[in-house]
């Protein structure tokens, strides 16, 4: 008798356990997308938690345009040193013979001014197509819902809209930074020139395989901070706090750490897509770029990058999450 007794009490609480996480998961659908701004009905809905804010595809493309080259503006001089480390790979290998081969303050600004007029457009289409693709996801009856399956198609999604600006970008800013040109516009003549207009996509396929898991890896540890926010917002504080908006500091926290995981484990692709970008008078194929790389070169310059996209993101997102409720409270 006592064992049935413990049987149905067991059951019940499984029951209630089963009911508290289907709340807790609700609630973490209701947070996705709001480090912030918290809707003004929160507190006085009774309990119920409001419908998820969203922002339109104008206000997170403003944001995503004026937010992108502010970071890699920002963070553009150690994106040389690591540029000089992969192109040079066997002959430049470490950081301080990278940065001697700049040839003092001018080196390091060589390319900027490309990357950030080129980084706006990628910017705005990327961040635009992401939360577009996001919420479609989100919301079409026959999607999967919220969750890492429509984080990391909208990731996909928005990374191989933008790849049309973003290697281009890439291509003049790496000639400029390896020394092969000295102006944005005499890279880009140049390689139409000897290319056509196809050369201005070279490597494509290289950054394809580099951004489209980096993407995915950077946008799902965000979203997953995010969630783990909540958790550990609901387990100390009590279900009062779960919309609290997150502060400045843990989405630069939070933001880095994303990027510099993503960073450190695509870095493999990052040299094979610099070895064939930075290759002169020829186009270098990426199976012989991997050959010429070797198993121990496939993370040249993984401690610069990690590092780049830590301060990069913590930037971008940033400024991205501030930018677009100014952006769509200015009706963007």
């Amino acid at each position: 008798e006592n064992r049935q007794v413990l049987i149905k009490h067991v059951r019940g609480l499984r029951g209630r356990i089963g009911e508290l996480e289907r709340e807790v998961a609700e609630l973490e659908r209701t947070i996705q997308g709001l480090p912030y701004d918290v809707h003004p009905s929160a507190s006085s809905s009774g309990g119920v938690p409001p419908p998820p804010r969203r922002f339109s595809f104008l206000a997170n493309a403003a944001a995503g345009g004026v937010a992108l080259p502010l970071a890699i503006g920002a963070m553009h001089p150690l994106d040389t040193v690591r540029t000089r480390m992969q192109a040079a790979l066997h002959k430049e290998p470490n950081f301080q013979q990278a940065l001697h081969s700049l040839g003092g303050w001018r080196g390091f600004a060589r390319g900027i001014v490309p990357s950030i007029v080129w980084a706006s457009p990628q910017g705005a289409i990327r961040l635009g197509c992401y939360e577009s693709c996001k919420a479609a996801i989100t919301d079409s009856p026959y999607g999967p819902g919220p969750g890492a399956l429509a984080v990391s198609v909208s990731a996909a999604i928005g990374d191989l809209c933008s790849s049309f600006v973003k290697v281009p970008r890439e291509l003049i800013t790496q000639r400029m930074q390896t020394g092969q040109y000295t102006s944005g516009s005499e890279a880009f003549r140049s390689i139409v020139r000897e290319d056509g207009v196809r050369g201005l996509l070279r490597g494509y396929t290289s950054t394809c395989f580099r951004d489209a898991p980096f993407m995915v890896l950077l946008f799902l540890s965000y979203e997953q901070f995010k969630t783990w926010k909540i958790r550990l917002t609901f387990a100390h504080q009590g279900p009062g706090q779960v919309l609290s908006p997150w502060s400045d500091t843990e989405t630069v926290l939070w933001a880095g750490v994303s990027g510099a995981i993503a960073g450190l484990l695509t870095t493999p692709f990052d040299v094979i897509k610099t070895q064939v970008m930075t290759a002169s008078g020829r186009t270098m194929r990426v199976g012989e770029a991997l050959r010429a790389i070797g198993p121990y070169g496939l993370f040249t310059g993984a401690g610069p990058r990690s590092v780049w996209w830590f301060c990069v993101c913590s930037i971008f997102f940033t400024s991205f999450e501030r930018l677009r409720i100014a952006a769509e409270g200015a009706g963007a």
